[in-house]
């Protein structure tokens, strides 16, 4: 059985740009309005309000490198390649 490991940045929630932007997802979505105002599709960067979109923004896709010295391997992520907003990052194994 082999193992990967999959790196993701995370931007937080509690922004007031995400906080306000996934306000006016949700609302739209209680209203049935078909689709999203144009700053706010440009944010999430699709037109169609969904909620998966509330979770999908706040995933940053990181450049990561692997490295193997001595029996052992691994990832490393340059801490200047970090794109900004990113507040925290997941490291997450599967079987």
């Amino acid at each position: 059985m082999s193992m990967s490991t999959r790196v993701t940045g995370l931007r937080s929630e509690e922004t007031e740009i995400y906080k306000k932007h996934a306000n006016v997802l949700i609302a739209c979505l209680d209203a049935g309005i078909k689709k999203l105002p144009e700053e706010t599709a440009k944010f999430f960067k699709s037109e169609y309000p969904d909620k998966y979109l509330l979770e999908e923004i706040l995933e940053v896709k990181l450049k990561c490198y692997d490295y193997n010295e001595d029996m052992t391997s691994g990832i490393e992520v340059i801490v200047s390649e970090i794109p900004e907003g990113v507040y925290k990052i997941r490291f997450s194994n599967s079987w």
